[in-house]
Parts: C-alpha cells; structure tokens; sequence
C-alpha cells in the first residue's frame, strides 16, 4: 500500500471531519429558510440532513485523537471541547427532529420555534468555531 493510503487509514480525522462541517451549516440554513418561509418545520423535512450531520460530527469526534495533534497542542484542547459541544448539539437538534417525525408533531409556536432555531443556529455556529480551531496549523 503507498505512503498516501496509509496515511489516510491513520489519520482520517482530516478527510472526515469536513462532512459535517458542511451538512450542519446546510442543515441549519434549511431549517432558518424553512422557518421563515413555512413559519413552522414539517416532522420530515431536513430530518435525514441532521441524522447524517450527526453522525458525521460522531465519526469526527471519533477520529480526532489526541496523539494525532501532531504537535499543535496549544489549540487542541479548544478544538476538542468544541467538537464535543458541536456533537452534542447536533445530536439534540438531530434528536428533537426524529421525536418530532416519530410523533409526526411540526415544530411550531413561538417558543419551541425559537428554541429549535437557536439549537440549530448553535450547531452551526459551533462547527465553524471548531474548524476555526483546528485548522492546519490551529489558533
């Protein structure tokens, strides 16, 4: 095997983690376009967009290492803690989405509008803030 697809097999954590970044900053953009143009979120619309969003931050999570900071510590821990609020956050949001397709209840009122909306907004504030961290060279 080449020196190319070794080095994929052990650090991954580069190639995978930009999935996520992607689909929560769409998913979260959908949801803030649906709001404003349905006033509520049908149970099934974006749903598949947070389920795969949220798995996509766990596998990113999962293949970020700390022995693979590659001497970049001093912005590591950041970038790690932020990754954990990031998952967490879209594990809610992804969370709230299949409750409300299982129940096949729209996310509507002013309340849970905006409660679903600043979780949403949050996720996606969160993963740009840690990509910010874990860039090529960190902070």
């Amino acid at each position: 095997m080449s020196g190319f697809l070794l080095d994929l097999f052990r650090h991954p954590h580069p190639i995978v983690v930009h999935f996520p970044i992607a689909l929560i900053v769409v998913a979260a953009a959908y949801d803030l376009i649906t709001i404003v143009r349905h006033r509520e979120i049908p149970p099934g619309r974006g749903l598949l967009l947070w389920l795969v969003a949220a798995a996509g931050a766990a596998l990113a999570v999962a293949t970020g290492p700390e022995h693979d900071a590659r001497g970049i510590s001093a912005s590591f821990e950041p970038h790690e803690r932020l990754a954990d609020v990031t998952l967490i956050l879209a594990l809610i949001v992804a969370a709230w989405r299949l409750w409300a397709a299982w129940r096949r209840q729209v996310v509507k009122g002013p309340v849970r509008k905006a409660a679903y909306t600043v979780l949403s907004v949050a996720a996606a504030v969160a993963v740009l803030v840690t990509g910010y961290y874990g860039g090529p060279d960190g902070v």
